[in-house]
């Protein structure tokens, strides 16, 4: 079995990409073998059909300040014990500068997980790829919608404003 090339097609509304999602459906295209690009935030408009893909970025926020409020925790711990000054039967460290010093590294914890996610997910900084043949586009605000099966119907990007296939990489 050969390996199908990407085919891609540009679209200059929304509304003109989601046929062609709605039209590769139909045709069988499974949503994985499906690509969205666009260089503004679409939501909800434009999404393939089908089992949509789901994110990691909720849990590993969640796991990222877990794992910054215990290193916090044993940063005040760990540092109040190795340094035992004379305070008068006091902690060196009190409770609610404690709070705070955990509070900032579940806080820190969570902001570095999730970014380090979401570069993850997308597969950034992508450095040595060639660029696509509708960057271009993509930076003016089209809609590129990539497509990688052999199931592609002929009519699908009836709407776009451009269309090429490329070769198996």
């Amino acid at each position: 079995m050969t390996d199908p090339g990407w085919t891609h097609a540009a679209f200059a509304k929304p509304s003109d990409a989601q046929d062609a999602l709605e039209r590769l459906a139909e045709a069988g295209v499974a949503a994985s073998e499906i690509e969205v690009r666009s260089s503004i935030p679409l939501g909800h408009e434009v999404c393939p059909v089908g089992p949509q893909v789901h994110s990691r970025v909720p849990l590993m926020a969640v796991l990222g300040g877990l794992m910054g409020g215990t290193i916090a925790i044993l940063l005040v711990t760990l540092t109040s014990r190795a340094y035992p000054l004379p305070t008068g039967g006091m902690p060196i460290v009190p409770l609610p500068t404690a709070g705070v010093i955990t509070f900032e590294g579940l806080a820190l914890g969570a902001i570095l997980c999730t970014v380090a996610t979401v570069f993850f997910e997308c597969r950034l900084p992508r450095l040595g790829v060639p660029a696509g043949p509708f960057d271009r586009m993509l930076a003016d605000g089209s809609i590129v919608i990539a497509v990688r099966s052999d199931r592609v119907p002929s009519q699908w990007a009836a709407k776009a404003t451009a269309t090429a296939p490329t070769e198996s990489q």
